[in-house]
């Protein structure tokens, strides 16, 4: 009888990857896509009761392996208990096309989609950014913190989610992860009108907070809109912004809500939209300091690519060891 296909749950995953790496491999990505050395189509969106089943299949040039990735998004599950995503994620090997590993595809999702926002605030956030607004408090939103804290020397983190005892839980649990002052703001105001970093990591279908919040220089990662109809940003604070940033410009026109919202009312200009592969590594040191930057993400399946790759050759995982296990 052959063995199955190694599986990397949660635990494997988080242990074997240190997030300081998985920031450059999303940033190796990001070049990738700016390069046109991705090859990944745009993902497909198949209704799936009051949530959406995505099929991501994701290939670069030169790169050791493929993926495809599976979601399921669920915003009704935070009343029932659950997690709004789960997913999964099969590793392929790029010569020999043999699948070598599952991956728990909601931790590669949370991590990368996190390292996404990291590489975002490494890019174009201020140098001197010492605190991180957050709005919500799921599993996203503690990635978002991590790999924030990554990337800037952030010193007090302010969080806020509609419900109380959701987001007191949320700021003791990353706290203690952390060892940085992590506080459950009483309004999204007061976790936005201070930040100096602001990560948005909802599935809301309205503005999260008002675009007037935004002091200047602040930057802002938006990750949670990921198909039309949904709007987590302001209209407005495309309007402000110097830099608007995203993954990769056909794929934020096709499925960045609150962005192609602003664009068809004139607010931003599709051809403003710079990838943010394409911003060099010392940008932010020469930032306008009063300088207002967005980046808005919708997710690219280039970026489970880059972190199923790094995992996998993290946990030790190859032909050689699948064949072993076999015998």
């Amino acid at each position: 009888m052959t063995s199955p296909i190694p599986f990397l749950d949660a635990d494997a995953i988080r242990a074997a990857t240190p997030i300081g790496e998985l920031l450059d491999a999303i940033d190796t990505a990001y070049r990738d896509v700016a390069a046109g050395r991705d090859q990944s189509p745009l993902r497909s969106h198949v209704g799936l009761g009051d949530g959406s089943l995505l099929l991501m299949p994701g290939v670069r040039s030169g790169g050791e392996g493929a993926s495809v990735k599976l979601v399921t998004i669920m915003p009704g599950n935070a009343d029932r208990g659950l997690p709004t995503i789960h997913a999964l994620v099969a590793w392929f090997d790029a010569v020999t096309g043999q699948p070598l590993a599952l991956l728990d595809g909601a931790m590669v999702t949370a991590m990368r989609t996190g390292a996404a926002s990291g590489v975002a605030t490494r890019l174009l956030a201020r140098t001197d950014a010492s605190t991180l607004g957050v709005i919500g408090a799921g599993g996203q939103a503690e990635w978002q913190i991590r790999a924030v804290l990554a990337a800037r020397n952030i010193r007090r983190v302010l969080v806020y989610a509609p419900d109380s005892q959701r987001r007191e839980r949320f700021a003791v649990r990353m706290e203690k992860a952390t060892g940085v002052a992590t506080i459950a703001a009483e309004s999204a105001e007061a976790a936005v009108c201070d930040a100096d970093v602001l990560c948005c990591a909802t599935t809301s279908v309205e503005p999260v907070f008002d675009a007037e919040w935004i002091r200047p220089g602040t930057h802002v990662n938006g990750i949670g809109a990921f198909r039309l109809g949904m709007v987590e940003l302001p209209q407005e604070l495309f309007e402000r912004a110097s830099i608007v940033a995203v993954d990769a410009r056909e794929a934020a026109m096709a499925e960045a809500g609150d962005l192609v919202a602003a664009v068809e009312r004139g607010l931003v200009s599709e051809a403003d939209l710079l990838e943010i592969g394409t911003f060099d590594a010392g940008w932010a040191e020469t930032r306008d300091p009063q300088a207002i930057t967005v980046f808005k993400s919708v997710g690219l399946a280039i970026q489970d690519v880059a972190a199923a790759e790094l995992i996998v050759r993290r946990t030790g995982v190859t032909q050689e060891s699948v064949a072993e296990a076999r015998e």
